[in-house]
């Protein structure tokens, strides 16, 4: 059985051996690549960048400073610090006061009539008084001799005096003290709207730079898809005359492509920054305004600033930056403040001297009577009085010296962490400066050489010595290299606009 088995194996191996190998031997067929009709390429749309007056970064700043709502708002802060100023000034306002009475139908008839002026000053606290005042008696009974204060001779009586702190409210007093911390509130208004000043024109710096640096961005994209497109009819041409393979035209088609979705890309980045950039540059009405791409500036603009020691901008930044200045103002309010309170912990003493003069005559028909009030009201008066008040409890007083101590310890802890992120600042934008510098020298370097390789890249493929693969890669890595230059340009200028606002005004140049 097992021999049969084997015969019948090596019978069938026999016969199908010649014909398997007869299929092996038999020619292939090889597949062939049949490229895509391509159709011409249908133009597109390019923004054309420039052609009107540039954009400058004066226009913008002058808008910032012209309408900005932030800047608006503090502007409103320092018109309300001047109104309590101006309230304050109130206290010290010239009163003028008037009292009538008169008693009718009685045993007694008579009338007063008393018109007084009250100048407080901030001279120690005096303050002065004078007035007119007349007091007659009618038909009947007259004054009574318990109100004979009251009576005048018949053209009144003129009075002037006094009233002088000897002790408490003479240094300071509440008057006094509030129109100081007005006047230390308007300074302190005043350096947070320039320290506002100074963030956003650092804010408008930086979007009107990205903005410019955007539109050079975009047209090293437009650039680089005009290279594509310009050779698209040649490289089908020689595709066709089968100088080339066919594949190089479908290669430089997707590079079209490619560089096209780039370009829409740079295009939105464009208007991205064209609106954040709105934000700061406003009409005549203060609304946003969009700046048109035609506006554009051929490239970031760069300032010679001289660099100077790092102490020296300490110092500088130490001495211009307005919240330092704001703090202290608002410290010079507290210190007021607690002046006043020690003040009050002291005795009131207070001198008053005033002196009183009568005109006319006695105005009545009875000899004895006439002869009676000329003898009283007809000599000058020299009144002096001294009056003392010795506060016991104090604790208004305690309480709001704690409450100046406070304040004054809070705002010292401010100072000392706004002078330590000054310095923070300073020291970080000289170091982008530094930093922005090298980078350049390095982008223009790089972008020099990624030209140079992609020029000699398109004369390799022009002779047959490469493929259009490596062409494109080769001006990629050119275009790559000039937006790289082109940001460099940007990080460097808002470096220095970052410097300015740490110092906390443009240097000197």
């Amino acid at each position: 059985m097992r021999s049969a088995l084997r015969s019948l194996a090596f019978v069938t191996l026999c016969v199908l051996a010649p014909a398997a190998r007869a299929q092996d031997l038999a020619p292939r067929e090889v597949a062939t690549f049949e490229p895509p009709v391509l159709a011409p390429l249908e133009p597109t749309t390019v923004l054309e960048i420039g052609g009107a007056a540039p954009l400058t970064k004066e226009e913008v700043l002058a808008s910032v400073r012209r309408h900005h709502p932030p800047l608006e708002a503090a502007e409103a802060r320092v018109v309300s610090a001047e109104g309590v100023r101006l309230a304050s000034e109130g206290a010290f306002d010239l009163t003028l006061g008037t009292r009538a009475s008169g008693v009718f139908f009685g045993y007694y008839e008579y009338g007063r009539l008393d018109v007084s002026l009250t100048q407080p000053t901030p001279l120690w606290g005096t303050t002065f008084f004078g007035g007119w005042r007349i007091g007659r008696g009618f038909a009947r009974g007259g004054i009574p001799d318990y109100y004979r204060y009251d009576e005048t001779l018949d053209a009144g009586e003129l009075r002037l005096g006094a009233q002088i702190p000897l002790w408490r409210d003479g240094p300071i007093d509440a008057r006094r003290a509030a129109l100081w911390r007005a006047e230390h509130g308007v300074v302190a208004a005043a350096e947070d709207r320039d320290a506002r000043l100074l963030r956003v024109s650092l804010a408008a710096t930086e979007a009107y730079v990205r903005w410019v640096a955007a539109g050079r961005r975009y047209t090293i994209a437009r650039d680089l898809l005009r290279l594509a497109e310009e050779r698209d009819g040649q490289i089908a041409a020689r595709a066709a005359a089968g100088a080339i393979p066919p594949i190089e035209h479908l290669e430089n088609r997707r590079a079209v492509l490619e560089r096209r979705a780039l370009l829409v890309a740079a295009r939105r980045a464009l208007e991205q920054r064209a609106i954040a950039l709105s934000l700061y540059l406003r009409d005549d009405q203060g609304r946003p305004l969009e700046v048109s791409h035609v506006r554009l500036p051929a490239d970031v603009e760069l300032e010679v600033v001289p660099r100077r020691s790092e102490p020296l901008d300490l110092a500088d930044a130490v001495a211009r930056r307005p919240e330092l200045r704001r703090f202290a103002a608002q410290a010079r309010a507290a210190r007021v403040s607690m002046d006043l309170a020690d003040n009050q912990l002291s005795p009131r003493i207070d001198l008053t001297v005033s002196g009183a003069i009568d005109l006319g005559g006695p105005g009545v028909t009875d000899p004895d009577r006439a002869l009676e009030i000329q003898r009283t009201l007809e000599r000058p008066q020299m009144d002096a009085m001294l009056t003392v008040q010795l506060p016991l409890q104090l604790r208004e007083a305690r309480g709001r010296i704690d409450q100046a101590r406070a304040e004054l310890a809070a705002l010292e802890a401010d100072t000392e962490l706004a002078r330590d992120q000054i310095h923070l600042e300073v020291r970080d934008a000289r170091s982008a400066v530094q930093a922005a510098h090298e980078a350049i020298a390095l982008a223009s370097e790089a972008e020099v050489v990624a030209r140079a390789v992609a020029d000699a890249e398109r004369v390799r493929f022009d002779h047959g010595a490469t493929s259009l693969l490596v062409v494109n890669l080769r001006e990629a890595a050119a275009a790559a290299a000039a937006q790289a230059h082109v940001d460099a340009r940007a990080d460097l200028a808002v470096a220095h606009a970052m410097l300015e606002a740490a110092l906390g005004a443009p240097r000197a140049r």
